[in-house]
């Protein structure tokens, strides 16, 4: 009989990413102690699927609360204060993506999280997907040169996700919003590589009425990895489907990895690949899973996405950003 006390666990912003963890939480058997969010409303909303959680508007009154980890799910460019707050008491923390708006403040928030030792994940659920996890082990010895990748979705067209999505100042548009998941997950598969240099062109070309949104609805770019590998990618925020890929192209492989179909589809060593992704990953734990696992038994290696090398994907996705201002490729370590 396990009598181990729940995880208590804190959430910051209540909106839909808020509402996925409060699942994911629940569903593991660890308990939402305080929600916090600027809508009180949308707080309480959120914590009345707890008993007796506190929801508030006021950070300080939710880190009064004794709890084991926080999630933290506000946009972008909130993410130093509540994660300097939770290192000041030794909390560990789930950052969803990006880990912070620009690398100015990743490192800030880096810094805070190594000089306090705590666990820091960031949520890129596409490293827990068994999809990956399989492409990642059937490349692990193998050459890889080239990689491209794919995302589009529908919100230039159906307008359905939250207006902030779609506003440069606070998302920093698709690259940070979007594309981060699917570039992140290329990192991932090859294992880990560092960033060397981007470069990205963009334009706004529709829906020019709504002038509220400013974020761009399509994007190219290309970057160079530290393994030597060149890749690109298509962003597309304002087409029918919704669709990530990750395309690998080797000497003696070229395998796509599509997660609508949710196949493997291509060759290797002279062998067809045509494979469908197993029911879950060899953890048999999502990204959320995965981190409270990892604080009741502190094995941090349980996380794939630690705060530190969630950083290296937001280099990546800074310098694009960056570059779209410049026309020229911009190096990672003139990142400022």
């Amino acid at each position: 009989m396990n009598l181990q006390k729940p995880l208590a666990i804190g959430i910051i912003g209540a909106g839909n990413m808020g509402r996925h963890h409060q699942g994911a939480i629940m569903n593991y058997g660890a308990s939402v102690v305080a929600v916090q969010d600027v809508r009180l409303e949308a707080a309480r909303e959120l914590a009345t699927h707890t008993d007796e959680a506190l929801a508030t508007t006021d950070l300080d009154a939710f880190f009064d609360i004794e709890m084991d980890g926080v999630v933290i799910t506000t946009p972008p460019p909130i993410r130093f204060e509540p994660i300097q707050m939770a290192c000041d008491r030794g909390i560990s923390m789930m950052v969803e993506k990006p880990p912070a708006l620009n690398m100015v403040e990743g490192r800030k928030c880096l810094e805070a999280i190594e000089k306090a030792d705590v666990i820091a994940a960031v949520g890129f659920q596409l490293r827990y997907h068994p999809l990956y996890e399989r492409l990642k082990a059937l490349i692990a010895s193998e050459t890889v040169h080239l990689v491209r990748t794919v995302c589009t979705v529908n919100y230039y067209l159906s307008f359905s996700m939250a207006p902030w999505f779609l506003q440069y100042e606070i998302s920093g548009g698709p690259l940070p919003e979007q594309a981060v998941h699917v570039l992140d997950c290329a990192r991932f598969v090859m294992g880990n590589p560092k960033p060397v240099q981007a470069h990205a062109l963009a334009i706004k070309n529709m829906a020019l009425e709504r002038t509220e949104f400013d974020a761009e609805n399509a994007i190219q770019m290309t970057y160079q990895l530290d393994n030597g590998v060149f890749g690109t990618h298509m962003n597309h925020c304002g087409t029918e489907g919704f669709t990530f890929e990750v395309e690998v192209v080797g000497p003696h492989l070229r395998l796509h990895a599509h997660m609508t179909d949710n196949t493997i589809r291509g060759y290797l060593n002279g062998e067809t690949i045509n494979e469908s992704a197993a029911a879950e990953n060899s953890l048999g734990l999502n990204k959320t899973g995965a981190w409270l696992r990892a604080i009741e038994t502190g094995d941090r290696t349980l996380i794939r996405s630690p705060f530190a090398d969630g950083v290296q994907t937001l280099a990546l996705i800074d310098a694009a950003v960056q570059s779209r201002d410049t026309g020229r490729f911009i190096n990672v370590e003139e990142l400022n």
